[in-house]
Order: C-alpha cells, then structure tokens, then sequence
C-alpha cells in the first residue's frame, strides 16, 4: 500500500523573521533613521539593530565590524567638536561619521536579509503580497547571486595568491597592471555567466511562466514577528514624539 508523501517545511529555531517583516522592517528604518539624528540614544537603538539580527544569525564577522566602526563613529561625534583638525580632515570625518549612522544601518540590515533569507521563501512572501513577478524574478536572481559572486571572488583570489600576484608582491611592483589582468577582468567575466546561468535556472524552475506557480514553503508570523513590529511601532511613536 502506498502512502501519500506530504512535504513538511523545515522548522526553524531561535529567532526567526518571516520575509515580510524583514522588508517592512527595512524600509521603517531606511525612513526613520533620516528624522532622528539629532537624537544620538535613538540613532544608537536603529543601528544596533541590524547588528543584533546579523549577531543573531551567526554573522559574527561583519556584526562585529560595523559594531567597531559605530562605536568610533559615536566617540568621533561626541568628542570631535573638542579637538581642532584641518578643514579638510573635519569634512572627512564628518562624512564618515554620517554615512556610518545614516546609511550603513541600511546596507547591513540589506545583508542581513540575503543571507538570511533563502530564495523559496522571498518568493512565497512576495506571492503572498500579490507583488508582479517581473520584480520577483530579478530580486530572486540576487539572491543566488551574490553568494555565488563572492565563492566566485575567492577562487580567483586563491588562485591569484598561488601565483603571487597580489598587492605588495614582487610581481604587482614590476607589473602593477596585473592585478587587472588577472583578478579583474576574470571576476567581470564571472560575473556575466554567473547573471546568465541564474537567470536561466530561475526561469527552468517555472517563474515567468504562464501559469500561477504553486510554493511548498509555508510562511507565517510568529512571536519574533510580533516583537519587531512592537519595537518598531515604539520607535516611530518616539520619533515622532521627538519631532513635535
């Protein structure tokens, strides 16, 4: 007698966003952290964010990077206006200081979300948002491809490594055009197929096909959903508070 063979979605454990609340969260904190920076307690609560998240999900690397280069940034603000620097150095800083508040939130909670996020279950959350597929697909593509481009970059770096054609080598003084040569213009090259074969899979795999394409990924908000959309609701109140 044959049994029916009922496809289970794999439980995840720990703390678990669905899609849909990674790109609301994103776009919330995208608009809120223009409106607070005159308010450094609130600004230091949407950057650390995305570094707990990335924390979260074992990126321990560029959590604690971005988390170092915060932490200068807040020293830099807060006691930058008691030392004199050149015009110059003062506009540097200045502008590192608020890219590091203003945009890189943004970036790392962005890569917070293709490396978290598996492609099926984008996909399913935005069928699920009725979004057209002509922004699916491509998005979709990213989401391959990006990892795949930098397992791409560090075969060629190794590559690169073995045959001593790095910077600071004797090989890159005497012919510094190497490095375009040889790590450049094969990553470009990669980077086309790479576009090329993903989009061929993603097209294989029945998106942009005629018919409505089923998803066996069941997604649903759970309670680390609720909990972000309460954090994120305090925290448009607070802003909006601040700015009355």
């Amino acid at each position: 007698m044959e049994e029916n063979i009922i496809y289970e979605p794999p439980k995840h454990r720990g703390l678990y966003l669905d899609p849909r609340t990674k790109v609301l969260v994103m776009l919330v904190l995208a608009t809120l952290i223009f409106f607070v920076h005159k308010n450094l307690i609130l600004n230091s609560i949407l950057v650390f964010i995305p570094i707990f998240l990335l924390i979260s999900d074992k990126r321990y690397r560029p959590a604690f990077i971005y988390g170092g280069l915060f932490v200068i940034a807040i020293f830099v603000k807060i006691y930058g206006g008691k030392f004199e620097f050149p015009y110059l150095i003062s506009m540097i800083l200045g502008l590192i200081v608020e890219l590091i508040f203003r945009f890189f939130p943004v970036f790392m909670f962005g890569y917070y979300i293709i490396k978290s996020t598996k492609p099926n279950e984008f996909i399913s959350a935005m069928n699920l948002w009725h979004v057209p597929e002509a922004f699916i697909i491509p998005v979709s593509v990213v989401f391959r491809f990006v990892p795949t481009l930098a397992e791409e970059n560090k075969s060629i770096s190794n590559a690169m490594r073995m045959r001593e054609i790095r910077f600071g080598t004797k090989k890159f003084l005497k012919n510094p055009s190497m490095i375009l040569e040889y790590r450049l213009v094969p990553l470009m090259m990669s980077v086309a197929k790479i576009g090329e074969e993903l989009s061929a899979a993603a097209l294989s795999r029945g998106l942009g096909g005629l018919k409505k394409r089923t998803c066996m990924v069941e997604l649903r908000f759970g309670i680390w959903d609720a909990g972000m959309a309460i954090l994120i609701g305090v925290l448009v109140i607070w802003t909006i508070m601040g700015r009355i």
